[in-house]
């Protein structure tokens, strides 16, 4: 029998696909992307797979989709096709999708990656700082930045890259 925590958690994830099938009713997409508003911009601290360090400045003038995940998280591997396609289908025009891993080795994403193909840019945060710097707490977390490199929305959770809802918010900063 479970104890409290434990029935507490199974009533959270049972509302899960209620609380979905209620956006759905109310002809909201059951994942949107939210106004990133006035908060102040986080700066961006993180190393590629080589070890080199990289900041939103390396980043100038793109459009960046910064998407923070990690080889455990369920819906983060079920995003990273749809982030595949997006990225084909708007890198030409200036979409630039990154991915940045949550606190695991450099070994153990080359595995994760073998498996799981990423056609974004791969960056690390061993630190585990990045992601309740940006202001979140769960994977997949998702930051879209404009050209002139101000946040202008943002999601956690797990979203179809390839829906057309949200292809359109993409595209309007492209």
């Amino acid at each position: 029998m479970p104890g409290r925590r434990g029935c507490l958690v199974l009533l959270a994830a049972a509302a899960l696909p209620a609380r979905a099938a209620q956006d759905a009713s109310q002809g909201l997409p059951a994942g949107r992307l939210l106004d990133w508003g006035p908060r102040p911009m986080p700066a961006l601290q993180a190393v590629d797979l080589d070890r080199k360090p990289h900041t939103l400045a390396d980043f100038a003038g793109q459009v960046l989709l910064l998407n923070f995940w990690a080889s455990y998280c369920g819906p983060c591997q079920l995003e990273m096709p749809a982030l595949n396609q997006l990225q084909a289908r708007l890198g030409d025009a200036g979409l630039r999708v990154v991915g940045v891993n949550h606190g695991e080795m450099p070994e153990r994403v080359r595995l994760f990656l073998a498996q799981v193909p990423f056609t974004g840019q791969v960056l690390l945060d061993r630190s585990q700082t990045q992601l309740k710097a940006w202001g979140a707490y769960a994977l997949p977390a998702s930051f879209l930045i404009d050209r002139q490199g101000r946040a202008r929305r943002w999601h956690m959770g797990e979203l179809d890259w390839s829906a057309p809802a949200l292809v359109s918010q993409v595209q309007a900063l492209l």
